[in-house]
């Protein structure tokens, strides 16, 4: 996405036509010596005086493990798949977007800078963002993945007015430095994902035409830097676009939940309130970039944001299942059956959740649970008589496969005699 889609004054560019503007040293007009022999201003006096680019303090960052356990024996790997530096209109240093991802508890990061800045943020740098971020992902653990953001503005073709398009696993960015068509093209040949980022409204024609092409690997169902944007639905006071989950499982296309940073995350979720960055969920057979390539053309993706997983069913409900166990604890009190249904979450997920019975022998609360990460939560239910197995349904409230789609799950627990 590019600054001009938001409506801020023309100066929120500034920062970055200064950064680039310092960056380059100290200059001369009509060759004066006086001016080339100043002191050069280094990159981090330009982030003290100009708070621009964004440096992160890394000293003293810790990680947060953001655990699954595996899904239908994939491994789950998180991962943010398009966000932006100064090597197009981000205001953050690339290796500050690993320090971010390592801290947040991401496995995958793919920088997806602007191809058409190239001749004016660092031409002089052939490696782009990747190169320079990649020593410092190596050393922390972070996959990186090379990606680019590119536009339909130069487009001559029937592509849909100002629309931006993420493609990941790239060889030769520089290749895009080019009209859309012509671009897009070049990321097919490079075996690249495409996705279309912020789709707006009136999205679904274009769709199908891109889909017909196959140029089209998956659509992002949230994006953090577009939130209350054009084509965005609330629910739940939360916003996404509208219809795109429908239309993805209509279509056999991946979901993403992104990002799309481009000024430093801590200004886009409140940490402290114990908010986490939205980020991709993709089950992959290997921890690679090759194993999470196929994952996305498998489409087994989950968008994961505001406490919310969107997919698949099939996934989701392989997910929970991995995730939760249950098990009965029967109590005596002053004769009644009273037992605690214990459900253990063995993930970094706060599953929402109601259970209900097929038997009106059985008491319980009908309200809404919140399952802590890896804990065990004890749900208060009363039996009039033994019950012996007891069927239950499970609505897990926050994974979703669809607007008001929640996850219903089936199982039959046995519940012991009273305790003595």
């Amino acid at each position: 996405m590019r600054y001009r889609r938001f409506e801020k004054p023309v100066l929120w560019e500034l920062p970055f036509f200064v950064g680039i503007f310092l960056s380059l040293g100290t200059f001369s007009i009509g060759g004066s010596s006086e001016a080339e022999a100043q002191e050069k201003t280094t990159a981090q006096e330009t982030a003290e005086l100009y708070g621009w680019p964004y440096v992160a303090g890394h000293l003293g960052l810790a990680r947060e493990e953001i655990v699954f356990p595996k899904v239908a024996g994939y491994q789950v790997l998180k991962g943010d798949f398009h966000i932006h530096t100064i090597y197009s209109d981000g205001q953050v240093l690339p290796e500050t977007r690993v320090w971010e991802a390592w801290r947040d508890g991401l496995d995958i990061l793919s920088i997806t800078d602007h191809p058409e800045y190239q001749r004016m943020a660092f031409p002089e740098d052939p490696g782009r963002a990747y190169e320079r971020a990649k020593p410092l992902a190596e050393a922390l653990g972070v996959m990186l993945i090379r990606g680019a953001e590119l536009t339909t503005l130069s487009s001559s073709s029937y592509m849909p007015t100002d629309s931006d398009y993420v493609v990941n696993f790239i060889d030769d960015e520089a290749a895009f430095y080019s009209d859309f068509d012509t671009a897009i093209q070049s990321a097919r040949d490079q075996g690249a994902t495409i996705i279309w980022a912020h789709p707006g409204p009136n999205w679904v024609p274009d769709a199908e035409a891109l889909l017909k092409k196959g140029w089209l690997d998956g659509i992002e169902l949230r994006n953090s830097h577009w939130i209350g944007g054009k084509g965005t639905h609330y629910y739940r006071r939360v916003s996404l676009f509208k219809d795109v989950m429908d239309w993805c499982l209509e279509n056999d296309l991946a979901v993403f939940a992104v990002s799309d940073a481009h000024w430093p995350i801590d200004q886009m979720v409140d940490k402290a309130q114990g908010q986490r960055r939205d980020m991709t969920l993709i089950l992959a057979k290997q921890a690679n970039p090759q194993g999470v390539r196929e994952a996305i053309k498998q489409r087994r993706t989950l968008a994961y944001f505001e406490e919310m997983l969107w997919g698949k069913e099939k996934w989701l409900r392989a997910l929970a299942e991995s995730s939760l166990e249950l098990k009965v604890t029967p109590t005596a009190q002053s004769g009644r059956r009273r037992h605690f249904l214990g459900v253990t979450n063995r993930s970094s997920f706060p599953f929402q959740i109601q259970f209900a019975v097929e038997t009106s022998e059985v008491l319980h609360r009908s309200r809404e649970f919140r399952l802590r990460p890896n804990t065990t939560t004890m749900l208060p239910f009363s039996a009039k008589k033994k019950v012996g197995n007891l069927k239950l349904t499970i609505r897990v409230t926050n994974l979703l496969s669809g607007t008001d789609r929640p996850l219903v799950l089936e199982r039959e627990v046995s519940v012991p005699g009273p305790a003595t």
